[in-house]
């Protein structure tokens, strides 16, 4: 079991393959950001991009910085290099770019008439850690830490404006939390 996800039940199975993270995770996240995407009519992509537009040059220097301590921390772990890892790593980007477009720009803005500003991002990352718990069977504690987490993440993109940045931190933070992909021969106990 990884040390991130719960004992499975009777009536459930575990997340324990990437296969598994791909389809109830990925597929998911992706599902509601397309969604959001189309409700919202794709307005605010343009001024949330507006820093990595303006310098994309120093957003792909961050970038290569980041994979930089990503394979050093690896190495330095004794970690396996192999192709599952490289696509981890390619995963863990792309589910930080959709659910920072979901939970963190579309989603409160969808909310905010109904419920205000504070609330909507409030609600909006309280329903990210809620799927964290039943796509990838985390424990309820992590999930807490994780909505917690994204109101972090939500304030900084309050302060910066700058959704490439809150991309980036939000891809770090989950390579330190789940630096390899399931392994799939796992045992469960």
């Amino acid at each position: 079991m990884g040390r991130l996800q719960r004992d499975h039940s009777p009536d459930t199975t575990p997340v324990s393959t990437f296969a598994q993270v791909l389809y109830r995770h990925g597929a998911l996240m992706s599902f509601v950001a397309f969604g959001l995407w189309l409700i919202q009519g794709g307005a605010a992509l343009d001024d949330a991009f507006y820093a990595v537009g303006q310098r994309p040059s120093l957003f792909l220097f961050a970038f290569l910085i980041i994979l930089g301590g990503f394979i050093g921390y690896l190495k330095w772990r004794r970690y396996n290099f192999s192709g599952s890892q490289w696509l981890w790593i390619g995963y863990l980007f792309y589910i930080s770019v959709v659910e920072e477009v979901a939970f963190r720009l579309y989603l409160p803005a969808a909310l905010e008439s109904q419920f205000g500003l504070v609330a909507a991002v409030v609600t909006s990352n309280l329903i990210f850690g809620l799927i964290h718990y039943f796509t990838l069977r985390w424990k309820f504690s992590h999930c807490v830490l994780t909505a917690l987490g994204g109101i972090g993440l939500s304030r900084l993109l309050a302060q910066s404006g700058d959704l490439g940045l809150v991309i980036l931190v939000h891809f770090v933070a989950t390579f330190l939390n789940t630096p390899r992909p399931p392994e799939g021969s796992a045992r469960v106990d």
